[in-house]
């Protein structure tokens, strides 16, 4: 088996064969290699996991799909990284997915430019790993989705933050409690090769840069949401109210504990106004004390140095 240093560029493809998982990451997306990730998967009949910078690699419900991974401190446990004889690693950012936390088994570190060269050369044999996460975390979210309590619980939130997104929109969250939420439950569909990313959570904490993301893409026509915590920092609230002299598609989402009390339906509803009249604020209460339960299922919060 590979050794836990081994560096595999495009030019020293392996083969490799056994109880494999494959954990992709964000240089996958930026290097347009998508296709050939999901060819790679395919023909070793290989299990994905993604870290969250590379939410939509594939769909939801593919076979090849272990679920989104990175944020808390069991989710490689939960995945069953430690009875895998190696993790191919692809395009991973350090901030997401650091290599001490990751190598629970002898990683092999491939490039995305030489997915197609090693396409067919990995091939996962025995029985797949054991995912306890992606039952476990479905378990918290997938009841949240419709959930009708008020305050909001969060994953019914993000679900109504992805149904008013319109096609080519972002939605962008600041790390933390909300990004945390929409890092773990929006719900991408298979991402097209070559079209922008739909939702992004940065690495780090920056608040100036994710605001920077918000508001290039905004400028540049995209309908964005940007959803952070309540109350607003000064340059968020800056930026709304220079819309007035410099109009652009952005709504500001902010969560709290003890915002405006609305319904599943009253959301949808602000949320579509502030997309179709935009610039706006939309803020809303929220259930935060439903991320315990996400604590209790995949340990604690490890993304941005927690919460």
């Amino acid at each position: 088996m590979p050794r836990d240093d081994d560096r595999v560029q495009a030019d020293r493809v392996p083969e490799l064969s056994g109880r494999l998982v494959v954990l992709a990451g964000p240089g996958v997306v930026d290097a347009g290699a998508i296709a050939a990730l999901r060819a790679f998967a395919e023909a070793g009949d290989l299990g994905v996991a993604n870290t969250w910078g590379a939410k939509g690699v594939f769909a939801w419900d593919s076979p090849h799909h272990l679920g989104t991974c990175g944020l808390q401190s069991r989710d490689f446990e939960l995945l069953g990284f430690d009875d895998a004889e190696a993790i191919v690693a692809v395009g991973l950012d350090e901030d997401e997915s650091p290599r001490s936390r990751v190598a629970r088994a002898p990683i092999v570190d491939l490039a995305p430019t030489a997915l197609r060269a090693a396409t067919g050369r990995v091939v996962r044999t025995g029985a797949p790993l054991p995912n306890e996460l992606y039952p476990t975390l479905a378990a918290i979210a997938q009841p949240g989705y419709i959930d009708e309590r008020v305050p909001l619980h969060p994953a019914r939130t993000v679900a109504e933050l992805s149904a008013a997104l319109p096609e080519g929109g972002l939605l962008v969250a600041q790390p933390g409690l909300a990004g945390l939420w929409v890092a773990r439950t929006f719900s991408t569909p298979a991402l097209t090769p070559g079209a922008p990313r739909r939702v992004r959570v940065p690495a780090r904490r920056d608040p100036a840069a994710v605001l920077r993301q918000a508001v290039t893409a905004a400028d540049a026509g995209r309908v964005t949401l940007l959803v952070t915590m309540a109350p607003l920092d000064a340059a968020t609230r800056a930026v709304l109210d220079a819309t007035a002299d410099a109009p652009r598609p952005l709504v500001v989402v902010a969560w709290s504990a003890d915002g405006p009390r609305r319904s599943p339906a009253e959301f949808a509803a602000a949320l579509r106004a502030a997309v179709d009249g935009g610039p706006a604020l939309v803020e809303t209460a929220v259930d935060i004390a439903e991320t315990d339960r996400l604590v209790d299922a995949a340990g604690a919060v490890v993304a941005w140095g927690g919460l």
